[in-house]
């Protein structure tokens, strides 16, 4: 049976001297995602080189769960304000669904 879902992938960068905050605030981010219907899984990435951009992965079961948090998150919900404050900008924000291979996808 296909497994169906929604990939969120947010590219930004921190403001200087907040990269060695990131996994504390995306400790606490983890948390505040839990609070939303349909998460199944957030990843964070970091950079390799000495770069401020980050990346943020978040598997949602459907497309209007994934969007819901999206939104609460650029309407300012106070949950979401110690990580918005180490944000500098949002390089890319976008929903994305697999691919499906065959008929038993």
């Amino acid at each position: 049976m296909p497994h169906h879902h929604v990939l969120e992938v947010a590219i930004f960068t921190v403001k200087a001297g907040f990269q060695g905050d990131m996994p504390a605030l995306r400790a606490g981010l983890r948390q505040t995602l839990k609070d939303f219907p349909g998460l199944l899984e957030f990843c964070g990435y970091s950079p390799l080189a000495s770069a401020q951009q980050f990346a943020d992965l978040a598997k949602w079961d459907c497309l209007v769960n994934a969007e819901a948090a999206a939104r609460a998150f650029a309407e300012g919900d106070p949950r979401f304000a110690a990580y918005m404050h180490a944000i500098d900008s949002l390089v890319f924000m976008g929903h994305f669904s697999p691919e499906r291979l065959g008929p038993d996808d």
